[in-house]
């Protein structure tokens, strides 16, 4: 049995062996880290004037997940004056991961996440007109009738309130998805601006030119255009 002076040497001792083994563990045993990310939306779309959150989901040396890692990553827009994006470490105001549509652009604006090290994750966003109306096509030449092997170029547009200003004539050519009913005579590329039809060098006919244009998940169909191709 341990009296007195031996029972307080002892319970000493046990308490140092305890911090000691517990500063060990804690020092052998590192917590996990960061292995690798990704990010969500893939493609995402961001309305003019408005706002759309990315967000990123790690996953720890263990192969474990670490769930949502948005606040750590570095975000970057090549394009800043097209979509900006807050990131980490800055002013407290900015969110990190937030896009937001400055203006709209014909082309895609590459999105960069990084953490330390880390492979960097990229990503294009896009800029789409949110609640769009008065949706309308216009044609080059104006009278959508082309002689065979002849090209056709396509412009659309759409007027919107963006930051409470009512906007007319937005050019929304390169969101837009166009399509031929009759790709024998007529066939016409998407994703450009102005989009190109092109007319097959040796069919004439007739070829109805449809299009639509989705923003946050609300799609528009535009007027469809009629288009002629003769005979040279």
């Amino acid at each position: 049995m341990l009296t007195g002076r031996k029972l307080a040497l002892t319970l000493a001792f046990t308490v140092l062996v305890a911090v000691a083994f517990g500063v060990s563990c804690k020092g052998f045993f590192q917590p996990p880290t960061m292995a690798s990310f990704v990010i969500s939306p893939t493609n995402p779309t961001v309305p003019y004037g408005g706002t759309q959150q990315m967000h990123a989901y790690g996953t720890d040396n263990t192969g474990q997940p670490m769930g949502d890692v948005t606040s750590q990553i570095t975000w970057t827009s090549l394009a800043p004056g097209t979509i900006s994006i807050g990131t980490a470490g800055t002013n407290p105001q900015t969110t990190p991961g937030l896009l937001t549509g400055v203006a709209l652009s014909a082309s895609t604006v590459e999105i960069d996440a990084n953490y330390e090290a880390l492979t960097q994750v990229t990503t294009n966003a896009t800029v789409c007109v949110v609640n769009g109306t008065n949706f309308k096509v216009a044609t080059v030449p104006t009278t959508p009738s082309v002689a065979e092997g002849a090209t056709i170029s396509f412009t659309a547009s759409a007027d919107a309130t963006v930051d409470g200003s009512n906007l007319t004539g937005i050019d929304i050519t390169a969101g837009v998805v166009w399509t031929s009913n009759n790709t024998s005579v007529f066939t016409i590329v998407n994703g450009t601006d102005p989009a190109i039809g092109t007319a097959n060098a040796t069919t004439s006919g007739t070829s109805m030119v449809t299009a639509s244009y989705t923003c946050n998940g609300t799609t528009s169909t535009l007027p469809p255009t009629n288009v002629t191709v003769t005979t040279q």
